[in-house]
């Protein structure tokens, strides 16, 4: 029994002395831990300070390391630009290579670049002419002399082919002409093996970096990096704030470990290097001792609370005796109360089966499920039950008993669900599971759960793919046919052009049907949560449709009849001008050219509710009309009612606009007559115009 329990069952005196003694305990054990964490921040602000230092003097190697080589390099650049400028094109970079002069382990390439941009000599082999003009450490020098070495962000040399910094300074003549560039190329991976031998753990970081924010070369543990980006680094905020020295710590941004970093810019180049050591790393020393503190203050705890615990349980005991019974009594009650609440609210019904398979317990929502007024079930054995279930299912109920339930059930005991119908109350679709047990009251037990409209969105579903499924096959096998006749025969241009008009015709057909397929699915998964209701006059709404709309060739255009006073909705303006226009479109195609087509709109009162006014829109054609069953299915998915395929369509145009009106809190209203036209009202409610102002 836990302590907070405890006080609330002891008598006013024992429980001052239980709040008392585990308020001791937390005190003892709050003073044990701080001591703890205190030893262990000190130990841990010590071994900061430590590895702050080393880290310190690494980075002053790698800034030393990194000064002498880029002084090395524009000592070669100065001397090969002053040796130029003596005697130039005559000037034999690979000899001075061979005799040392250049150090080839460290550049990889030395060479000129003349002032077009051709690069010219090289103490390596050049293949063909080579132009350089577009690179940066070219056209950096060609307005001034800057007087600077430019140091570049690696690149994939032209001549050497191989990653690089290109290092340069520009040629001036005498008379202060531009002469060209003297490059030299040091491999990235130069930097990058001197940082291998600073051993700074598994995730250290290593980089030589650009104030440009591009990394020359950097080394995160064993990977490689060359012209990455970290504009975002801390380190160059610093610099740009005069900071050219220091450390700090961050999570990285790119591997979100934590390092400790020092960074030094260097005196004579736009370039920096940073040094990082992984947090983990430099704590990794520190773990073992603060490992041995915490062993001690968790004895030291355990020690504590048990003392408490005998202490607490001891007192406990007094009441114990008197409040089990009391207790258990009062757990009994309220778990069968859970149960029978559960099992009154469960849509799913559940029968239970005793030892010797008779029916021990039913649950209320059983018989209603099943045959109203029926007599009790409990005590029936499993095969009169099961033949009274079966004289309640359809003759051709699949239902073949319990103990075929049982014999096919899985391993796990429970049986893959198996389908019945009943046919009372009313016919409804039942799924049947049985799970098997070894308590000592229950054997088994049989869940009943009502699949009839899961079975309806089925059967649905399948009508649906498969009227879909048809309508795509049609258009397609078009498709398919002539585009064989005119893979597989020789046809004259008119013929071809036949053909592709009607490929063309075939597939905008498929084309409409997709996209009328995906509107429908999208209006119906949202409900209309994407448009947006807004007031809208649906006279000036139905005028600018209708002036957009182009009447088939040879059919006059609408007449159209608006009140005069404007009528306004709450309305997605875009979405109620779609279902406008599939109306209007469907009452051109089964009209002939030479009949008129005509919209009015009015305001009009709910016979039902007198007070609630609203507005009818009204679409009348002189087409060929419907019979009654045709109006029926007029807003069914694909359903046309001229299915010779004469009239173009694709069947989803009503649908859509059923949906559309739907969400508009509106209704739709079809009245046609075979042979002499159709009428389509859409309603919708209006709004008061004071409202809107």
């Amino acid at each position: 029994m836990s302590p907070a329990k405890a006080i609330r069952l002891y008598t006013p005196p024992h429980r001052r002395t239980l709040l008392l003694l585990w308020l001791s305990t937390a005190v003892l054990l709050l003073l044990a831990w701080w001591h703890v964490l205190a030893l262990v921040s000190d130990n841990r602000n010590k071994g900061l300070a430590s590895a702050e230092r080393d880290l310190t003097n690494l980075t002053r190697v790698s800034e030393e390391h990194a000064e002498r080589t880029f002084r090395s390099a524009d000592q070669v650049i100065r001397f090969i630009q002053a040796r130029y400028l003596e005697i130039g094109n005559r000037l034999d970079l690979q000899t001075l290579s061979n005799s040392g002069v250049i150090d080839t382990e460290i550049f990889n390439q030395v060479g000129i670049i003349d002032a077009q941009g051709v690069y010219i000599l090289s103490n390596l082999p050049i293949a063909g002419r080579l132009d350089l003009s577009d690179r940066e450490h070219f056209k950096v020098h060609i307005a001034a002399d800057s007087g600077e070495l430019f140091v570049s962000k690696p690149v994939l040399g032209r001549a050497s082919k191989k990653w690089s910094l290109q290092l340069t300074r520009r040629i001036t003549r005498p008379n202060g002409e531009f002469a060209g560039v003297v490059v030299v190329s040091i491999d990235p991976g130069y930097f990058t093996r001197f940082y291998s031998d600073l051993k700074l753990g598994e995730n250290g970081v290593m980089a030589l970096y650009g104030l440009d924010g591009v990394a020359r070369a950097r080394k995160v543990g064993d990977k490689e990096e060359f012209g990455v980006q970290a504009n975002n680094s801390p380190m160059l905020a610093r610099i740009k704030q005069g900071q050219l020295t220091g450390t700090y710590s961050t999570v990285s941004v790119v591997d979100g470990v934590e390092r400790l970093y020092s960074y030094r810019k260097l005196p004579h180049y736009p370039l920096a290097v940073l040094d990082g050591l992984d947090m983990r790393f430099l704590q990794a020393n520190h773990w073992p001792a603060e490992r041995a503190l915490y062993l001690q203050a968790a004895i030291l705890s355990v020690l504590i609370l048990t003392l408490a615990s005998v202490l607490a349980r001891y007192l406990e005991r007094i009441n114990q005796n008197l409040l089990a019974r009391q207790e258990a009594q009062r757990q009994i009650e309220e778990r069968n109360e859970q149960l029978n609440s559960i099992f009154r609210m469960s849509p799913d019904a559940f029968v239970s089966f005793d030892p010797e398979h008779r029916i021990n317990y039913v649950s209320p929502t059983f018989l209603p499920m099943m045959a109203p007024g029926t007599l009790r079930l409990e005590g029936l054995s499993e095969r009169d039950f099961s033949n009274w279930l079966l004289d309640h299912c359809e003759t051709d109920s699949t239902f073949t008993g319990i103990d075929a339930l049982r014999q096919c059930s899985t391993e796990d005991q429970t049986e893959a669900p198996t389908l019945i119908e009943i046919r009372q109350p009313r016919k409804r679709v039942l799924q049947i599971s049985l799970r098997r047990s070894e308590s000592a009251t229950v054997s088994q037990l049989l869940h009943f759960r009502d699949v009839t409209r899961e079975t309806e969105i089925d059967q649905m579903k399948s009508e649906f793919l498969s009227t879909a499924a048809h309508e795509l096959r049609t258009p397609m096998a078009s498709i398919f046919g002539f585009t064989e006749v005119l893979m597989t025969q020789e046809l004259t241009v008119e013929e071809s052009s036949e053909f592709l008009k009607i490929i063309h015709t075939r597939a905008q057909l498929m084309s409409n049907i997709l996209n009328e397929l995906l509107d429908l699915a999208r209006i119906e998964a949202r409900h209309g949560k994407d448009f947006q209701y807004l007031p809208v006059n649906l006279g000036e709404l139905v005028a600018q449709g209708i002036a957009t709309f182009i009447p088939p060739a040879g059919s006059a255009p609408p007449k159209l009849q608006l009140p005069d006073q404007p009528l306004w909705v709450m309305a997605d303006a875009q979405k109620l001008q779609q279902a406008v226009l599939n109306v209007l479109s469907n009452a051109y195609k089964y009209s002939p050219s030479a009949r008129p087509v005509s919209v009015s709109l009015q305001l009009e009162l709910e016979s039902k509710a007198p007070r609630s006014p609203r507005v009818c829109l009204h679409i009348t054609d002189q087409g060929i009309g419907m019979t009654p069953a045709q109006v029926e299915r007029a807003c069914d998915r694909f359903y046309r009612a001229d299915p010779s395929g004469k009239v173009p369509g694709t069947g989803l145009g009503m649908s859509i606009v059923k949906e559309i009106i739907g969400l508009h809190g509106g209704s739709i209203n079809i009245t046609s007559q075979l042979g002499h036209g159709t009428c389509v009202s859409l309603y919708l409610p209006t709004i008061d115009q004071k409202s809107i102002a």
